[in-house]
């Protein structure tokens, strides 16, 4: 009953010498290959471009601009608004909501207010539609001598100096022109516009200005509250209560959680939905 094994050991044993490997035991077919896609899909929508810098001249105060839309998708697709990262810049769908059927296209327009700024100001745009949000940048590029240049780049690192050491110092002085001025009478989206994109969703935005659109997390109620209401000390987040010095009244902050809790999540990862909501113990 031992030779077999034996002379099957043997086997074994010469085909090592052979060939430096053992022979296969038991044949196993192959794993079928998976198939990869030649090419990722197109975006539904196209523009003439994502990018468009307008040259202004000295003295003008306005700089306009246009972008050639197309949907590309088999179906219609719906624009349903337009999200301006600054209050200083005003954008004009051809009609709200705006149906765009297969192969058919139209232009999205912009305007930019330079009153009180200088060199190259660049803000974002960001197209809302049922196949998604698409960011746009614009910038303005003003004519102007480089002293002027040097004199207002020096009042700006003044200015970030100020805010450093008081973070509320935005909502006065001249800083109120951009950043309470337009948050007049508004709430919930156009609020968002108003008081947080202006910094947060500005893609050239400063270093410590996290991004709140695209976020894996959806942060709850109370996450929102303190930060909108107390702001952050030792920070430039200012508190936006008007009992903190703020520009908003409780209703207003309402209208802003409710918005970021809410219909922000969607138009921040279109078609992923946010992991949930982490707890108020983990908030700092």
């Amino acid at each position: 009953m031992r030779q077999p094994r034996l002379l099957r050991a043997v086997a074994i044993l010469w085909c090592i010498a052979c060939s430096g490997s053992f022979p296969a035991l038991s044949a196993k077919p192959p794993p079928a290959p998976v198939a990869m896609p030649a090419s990722l899909p197109d975006a539904p929508i196209r523009f003439d471009a994502r990018e468009k810098t307008v040259q202004v001249p000295s003295g003008q105060t306005e700089a306009h601009f246009s972008f050639a839309v197309t949907n590309v998708s088999p179906t219609n697709i719906t624009v349903t608004a337009l999200h301006p990262s600054c209050g200083c810049t005003a954008a004009k769908l051809p009609s709200t909501p705006w149906v765009l059927a297969p192969g058919h296209g139209g232009v999205v327009t912009a305007t930019m207010n330079l009153a009180g700024k200088y060199g190259t100001v660049i803000k974002s745009l960001t197209v809302i539609s049922d196949a998604g949000s698409f960011p746009l940048t614009l910038r303005a590029a003003m004519a102007e001598d480089a002293y002027q240049n040097l004199q207002r780049n020096a009042e700006r690192s003044r200015n970030l100096q100020v805010a450093a050491a008081d973070r509320q110092a935005v909502f006065r002085g001249d800083c109120a022109r951009c950043h309470v001025e337009p948050t007049k009478g508004k709430s919930g989206r156009d609020l968002y516009s108003a008081a947080c994109g202006i910094c947060h969703d500005s893609p050239h935005r400063a270093s410590m200005v996290p991004a709140l659109r695209g976020r894996p997390v959806a942060f709850p109620t109370v996450y929102w509250n303190q930060w909108i209401l107390h702001g952050k000390e030792g920070s430039l987040m200012p508190a936006f209560a008007l009992s903190k010095g703020g520009p908003l009244s409780p209703e207003q902050c309402d209208s802003l959680t409710a918005y970021l809790t809410g219909e922000f999540l969607k138009e921040a990862t279109p078609g992923k939905a946010p992991s949930p909501s982490i707890t108020p113990a983990t908030i700092k």
